[in-house]
């Protein structure tokens, strides 16, 4: 990197913590950064899909908030390649590679649509597609149940990932110490 690191850069290199044994071997690291970069693509797609859904079904402000979300990991990728001098706009030109030309035509044609579809619901006063509210009570019938269910679901789930997290953190570390003797 020839720019001398600030405060994001270094933010950047502790989030990252490259260094890190839990990449593996460069085999693994290789496999690693290309899942990475596949979940992000799909996390983009996702991000797009569901934008244009919610603008289908009348929404204003969860679509531009959808895009905004979608575009900030493109955008933080970037700025990190562009702080280690590597102009990710001049690979994709220089490629000339098929899957970037569909990337892009595919996210310019989705925010068009996200746009057009919230358009049409300012102007005409509706939108394109009328979805019938479910009133939910909690506690109180199946939808209710589920509501309540659901919540405290996600809830235990969570905390069942930290405590995994911190589980498997500390018998890694055990084993390390065991072997490093």
């Amino acid at each position: 990197m020839t720019h001398r690191p600030n405060k994001l850069d270094r933010v950047a290199e502790r989030i990252m913590d490259l260094d890190s044994p839990a990449y593996g071997d460069e085999r693994e690291r290789a496999v690693f950064m290309e899942a990475s970069t596949f979940g992000l693509t799909t996390a983009l797609y996702a991000g797009l899909v569901s934008a244009f859904l919610a603008s289908v079904f009348g929404f204003l402000l969860l679509p531009v908030v959808l895009l905004v979300v979608t575009l900030l990991p493109s955008g933080a990728a970037v700025w990190y390649a562009r702080r280690r001098n590597v102009n990710v706009q001049m690979l994709a030109e220089t490629a000339g590679a098929r899957s970037t030309m569909v990337s892009t035509v595919v996210f310019g044609a989705m925010m068009t649509l996200t746009f057009a579809a919230m358009a049409y619901t300012i102007f005409a006063g509706q939108p394109l597609l009328t979805i019938s509210r479910i009133e939910v009570t909690p506690g109180e019938g199946f939808f209710g149940g589920m509501a309540q269910g659901a919540v405290v679901g996600g809830m235990i789930g969570g905390l069942a990932a930290i405590i995994g997290s911190l589980l498997s953190f500390r018998r890694a570390n055990r084993l390390r110490e065991a072997r490093d003797r």
